[in-house]
């Protein structure tokens, strides 16, 4: 049986470019994961209603998906208890406006990145999420942006 502790990731973006590369990215760390890739929030949710589901550590959330889009994703796994409140929920999306950062950490997201258009600045965004001290995190050093 494997004895290291495993960091329990989930990857829900509808499209598969984003996901691989950001589970490329996070592979690079060389850290004990476990990665769950999923293309919808719908699907996201069903995962976590699974009792017999583990507990997520980290969930990264794309905001536009068809269907159910994140903020709603993001109020029903903070609102139905589907996610422990550790569960750091990473919003992961085009959108960079003021307004909707706001809007996503209202709802409960712990960081908001604003996806990165080179791989060495989605890889500079992966060290930073999972290195983080979250408690001493300011507001500012929650949101990530590359002018």
């Amino acid at each position: 049986m494997d004895e290291d502790p495993k960091i329990i990731i989930c990857l829900a973006d509808d499209d598969e470019d984003d996901r691989m590369l950001l589970h490329e990215a996070l592979l690079e760390l060389d850290r004990p994961f476990r990665i769950f890739e999923l293309c919808s929030a719908q699907q996201l949710i069903e995962h976590f209603s699974k009792p017999e589901q583990e507990p997520a550590d980290f969930i990264f959330l794309d905001l536009y998906m068809p269907g159910m889009d994140g903020f709603e994703c993001i109020e029903r796994l903070r609102g139905m208890g589907l996610v422990s409140r550790n569960a750091r929920i990473i919003v992961y999306s085009i959108d960079s406006a003021g307004k909707t950062m706001q809007k996503a950490f209202a709802l409960g997201a712990d960081f908001y990145a604003v996806k990165p258009s080179t791989y060495a600045d989605l890889k500079n965004l992966v060290a930073i999420v999972m290195g983080a001290s979250w408690e001493d995190l300011s507001a500012q050093e929650r949101i990530f942006h590359i002018r």
